[in-house]
């Protein structure tokens, strides 16, 4: 169970950096990004991004638990490539790779 509350804390960072991302794509980087409604969801899913992490983090010593939230920056890459279209280089393969290889290590 406890491992769900890391699945749903990493998946909503990720949707909250593609939400964000396509807001500020929108709207611009500046003060009225903050009123896109993407950026708002966006903020909305990192909130509740942290609330599941809490969980997961109240279960792990600090060294262990806060390395699997990078499992966030390979699911944002994959994401960007399955549903946007991003064309990802055979370095940045690896690179996700090695972010889940070093996850699995870190919590075994």
């Amino acid at each position: 169970m406890i491992y769900m509350y890391l699945f749903l804390s990493v998946t909503l960072a990720a949707a909250g950096h593609l939400l964000a991302k396509a807001g500020v794509t929108r709207s611009g980087a500046g003060l009225n990004a903050l009123l896109d409604p993407f950026v708002v969801l966006g903020i909305g899913c990192f909130f509740l991004s942290m609330v599941c992490f809490l969980p997961w983090l109240a279960s792990r010593p600090v060294g262990v638990a806060v390395p699997a939230a990078g499992l966030t920056y390979a699911l944002v890459a994959l994401a960007a490539w399955a549903l946007k279209g991003d064309v990802l280089s055979l370095e940045q393969w690896g690179g996700i790779a090695l972010i889940g290889f070093g996850v699995y290590l870190v919590n075994n």
